[in-house]
């Protein structure tokens, strides 16, 4: 069986009432088990070319307003680009898949969604199509890492994922026995892991959350800006349904 790892982070208030944010934006990161070790190992080699420790979070609002560790970029746009260029390859060659549950705030006011709702929708969404893909690969395991949030969000992100394992599960035509088999674990880990799985997650669900502003409310960046440069990355990552399958994958 080969294993796959899904993390998640949010990105925004899941508030429908909060003016903070314009959109929710809930993502999923799919690593391979076996090639976390090599990741990491890459992650690592970028900080400390640039800080000389590994300690440093690669946090997307840091990055492109030159914020916490990211100072030392400030002044100094040559080496700025330069870090942008090996953080955007390491992004680009590195095996991983994307998925994005996007709420937009005032459509869901409109409907009278309500905090709880958009968390439960949005994990149901996630868990949904993470389990497709699986069956649709055939021969895969997964499991799931969630950054711990609140503790009521938790308990809707382990409710969604019981509902999966349960003979009540509608969503996907399979056995829950099946689905029990394929979907091993779930986890809740904290921001101090600083597991790197986690950081690329928020670096993507930045990136969707730019994407959503510039495709809906108009919201541009200019070309080769980090918010464009990530954008890119994000549409080359996405999972996309195939057109052309065999029967079994596009059944899922």
């Amino acid at each position: 069986m080969k294993l796959y790892d899904l993390f998640i982070d949010e990105l925004g208030h899941s508030n429908p009432l909060s003016k903070q944010s314009e959109v929710y934006i809930l993502c999923g990161c799919v690593v391979p088990a076996d090639e976390r070790s090599e990741i990491k190992t890459r992650a690592d080699q970028i900080k400390f070319k640039y800080w000389g420790n590994t300690n440093v979070v690669f946090h997307s609002r840091d990055i492109g307003n030159n914020g916490g560790d990211f100072v030392l970029f400030k002044g100094s746009r040559t080496r700025k680009d330069e870090f942008l260029k090996d953080l955007i390859n390491f992004l680009k060659y590195s095996n991983f898949y994307v998925f994005v549950i996007a709420v937009d705030k005032d459509l869901s006011k409109a409907k009278g969604w309500n905090e709880v709702k958009i968390i439960k929708e949005t994990a149901r969404k996630l868990f949904y199509h993470f389990i497709a893909w699986l069956l649709a690969k055939g021969g895969s395991q997964g499991r799931i890492h969630v950054e711990s949030a609140t503790s009521e969000k938790d308990r809707h992100y382990l409710n969604e994922f019981s509902y999966f394992l349960s003979p009540g599960c509608k969503e996907l035509s399979v056995d829950f026995k099946i689905i029990q088999n394929i979907l091993t674990s779930i986890s809740f880990v904290t921001k101090r892991n600083h597991d790197i799985e986690e950081q690329i997650t928020d670096l993507f669900a930045y990136a969707a959350r730019c994407k959503f502003m510039r495709l809906t409310k108009k919201e541009t960046y200019k070309l080769g800006t980090y918010e464009d440069r990530i954008i890119k990355i994000l549409e080359t990552k996405l999972f996309q349904k195939p057109q052309r399958a065999k029967e079994k994958k596009m059944k899922f």
